[in-house]
């Protein structure tokens, strides 16, 4: 597992992939926005470059509404989204489970876009990037949660009381794990006195 995680690329965005996918933002902000844009994305691709991924997508997105400051029509818009969508995969490969990555990370940025889109229709913008809000807000707790108990932070739990947890961490296979917590518990019915 160790060399596993060594060969993975620093988070940074330094790895050839990503630095491919930065090159695309700028590409498309320039084809979609002119030298304005193309400025925006070189900016977007530098952040990305010196401080990460996350950072390149929050400052992409900041300079995207920079660039349309009348509004952005669906075609430009989903032109930048794509490549903001490549920019997010391009460290994938180097994961355990690409495939899964990959299918959650689309679902999830289809949902957070057709969502938006769909409220933008029929409501202001500040109902629509509230809902966007609340919906990371509850995928971002729901990773957490998953996190928790993959990394075995939350006990499990058994009629409300803690289960027995055994150590599987052992390599003796000759021992067996017993229960010692074996309280009787009353079988007296309740009694009806009227």
């Amino acid at each position: 597992m160790s060399a596993r995680i060594d060969a993975v690329p620093a988070a940074t965005g330094r790895d050839w992939s990503t630095l491919i996918s930065l090159a695309a933002i700028v590409v498309a902000f320039g084809a979609v926005a002119g030298p304005l844009g193309a400025l925006a994305g070189i900016a977007t691709a530098l952040v990305g470059y010196l401080f990460g991924i996350p950072y390149a997508l929050a400052a992409g997105h900041v300079a995207l509404a920079a660039s349309f400051p009348g509004g952005i029509d669906p075609l430009p818009f989903v032109i930048v989204e794509v490549t903001f969508i490549a920019v997010l995969l391009a460290p994938v490969p180097w994961t355990e489970s690409p495939g899964r990555i990959t299918l959650v990370a689309i679902t999830s940025t289809l949902t957070l876009a057709g969502a938006a889109w769909l409220i933008v229709d029929s409501q202001s913008l500040y109902l629509a990037a509230t809902t966007v809000i609340v919906l990371l807000a509850i995928a971002s707790y729901g990773l957490h949660r998953l996190e928790l108990v993959r990394l075995g932070l939350v006990p499990d739990r058994e009629d409300g009381k803690q289960a027995h947890q055994t150590n599987t961490d052992q390599t003796d296979e000759s021992t067996t794990d017993t229960d010692t917590d074996t309280t009787a518990k009353p079988t007296t019915e309740p009694t009806t006195d009227i």
